[in-house]
């Protein structure tokens, strides 16, 4: 004859009380195992109980079933990091989309402060990484003097597969020659021509 659940109970601290027996020959088992699981079923709290006991009774046996609990926890954690680091991605893909469509739109220049902030956000090149096309990373202009707050970054696009092997921003400067890449830099907003103030009056 197999066990049968008699009772179970949440109890404190989310721990869940349960009682299992069986009558021929006549066992009892009453145990608290970690966690809320009144909502599971009896055959997977009868299971969780043995499991327990089998533990208490077998040492060497409760070891291997530990084991190979904490290996399918493991796994699983592995899963969720995987999942978040998935999302990561795409809320940076996002954020680095936003900055491209903006410190582009030379027409619309970004406030200096702005512009720094934006390209502080994009991760600086990494040695040896390669960049697929429309993809973006920044590189420090150390010759650059700041006039208005804009920082020395500069956004480097990527136009088509390119390694980025540690190059300085003027070894870049061919590349972008021969429109495999992009370099954006902060650039001071065009003074209105004057024939443009004469329409404007």
């Amino acid at each position: 004859m197999t066990f049968k659940v008699i009772n179970k109970y949440l109890q404190e601290n989310e721990r869940t009380f349960v009682a299992i027996r069986k009558e021929a020959p006549y066992t009892a088992f009453d145990r608290v195992l970690i966690g809320n699981r009144v909502n599971e079923s009896d055959e997977e709290l009868i299971k969780a109980v043995i499991g327990q006991v089998t533990t208490e009774f077998n040492p060497a046996d409760g070891v291997n079933k530990l084991q190979e609990d904490l290996h399918k926890q493991s796994e699983s954690y592995e899963e969720k990091l995987a999942e978040k680091d998935v999302k990561i991605a795409e809320v940076k893909a996002v954020a680095d989309w936003a900055v491209l469509a903006r410190v582009t739109d030379t027409d619309n220049p970004l406030d200096p402060t702005v512009f720094k902030r934006g390209l502080e956000l994009v991760d600086l090149g990494k040695v040896g990484k390669t960049y697929q096309s429309q993809e973006i990373f920044t590189l420090e202009n150390p010759n650059h003097i700041e006039k208005y707050q804009e920082g020395r970054r500069v956004m480097v696009q990527v136009n088509e597969a390119f390694t980025y092997q540690g190059q300085t921003l003027e070894e870049l400067t061919s590349l972008e020659q021969n429109g495999k890449l992009g370099i954006w830099k902060w650039t001071e907003p065009k003074e209105p021509k004057a024939s443009d103030n004469v329409e404007a009056m």
